[in-house]
């Protein structure tokens, strides 16, 4: 049988390969130092939240597409709990909130279409289109509606605690999540305002060009 680890060693090495391309280019076009300051600004931290918030987003979901094809409860469990662990294996966690520029759109895609088949569930390509594009707008939704940047954390601890619901208590979900949720207070509780009002910023720029009608996938 394939490894638990596997899938989240293989979203690690995305990571770092993604990483080591974003820091060429910036070598490229600029002469600022490769290390990052003690308190890392804003945009450097966009990451956590916008994986996070997404992943929330793909999980909730899921679980509506498992109900309405009627998978039995324990498999649907599965399912969930095999990704939420995947989300949040410890060494992805690690890598994800280390300061970084955010990632282009093509490569978070490729992050959630391993995190989505990391279980015993396949989506086709056609599938998985609809499913990236709902939560982005999902995602875009709820920045938008913030009406103060700092907003942004308190959402992304919210789908927190509710997908450590979702998941159960199944293979130290729980613990993990926990782990997660005090990685985010921890990393973004002394953020200046000018730190969030400019993490904001760089998600409203990654979000603005994706103008999908999700109301269409809703009644498919």
């Amino acid at each position: 049988p394939r490894s638990p680890l596997f899938p989240s060693t293989w979203l690690c090495r995305s990571f770092h390969s993604g990483l080591r391309a974003a820091q060429h280019l910036e070598n490229q076009g600029s002469a600022r130092p490769a290390s990052f300051p003690a308190m890392p600004s804003g945009q450097l931290m966009t990451m956590p939240v916008l994986i996070i918030n997404m992943g929330g987003e793909m999980v909730y979901i899921l679980e509506q597409r498992l109900q309405a094809q009627k998978i039995s409860d324990t498999k649907a469990q599965k399912v969930l709990c095999d990704v939420v662990r995947t989300m949040y294996y410890p060494r992805f966690i690690e890598e994800l909130f280390k300061p970084q520029e955010i990632y282009s759109l093509q490569s978070t895609r490729q992050i959630f279409d391993r995190l989505a088949h990391s279980s015993i569930m396949r989506l086709n390509e056609s599938s998985m289109d609809k499913l990236f594009d709902l939560m982005i707008m999902g995602f875009k939704l709820q920045l938008l509606s913030c009406a103060q940047p700092r907003e942004i954390i308190d959402i992304t601890i919210n789908h927190l605690e509710e997908l450590r619901r979702l998941a159960g208590d199944g293979d130290g979900v729980p613990a993990l999540v926990e782990e997660c949720v005090k990685q985010v207070q921890q990393s973004y509780g002394e953020l200046s305002p000018a730190a969030m009002c400019s993490m904001r910023q760089r998600l409203a720029c990654f979000v603005q060009d994706r103008k999908v009608k999700v109301s269409l996938f809703l009644h498919e």
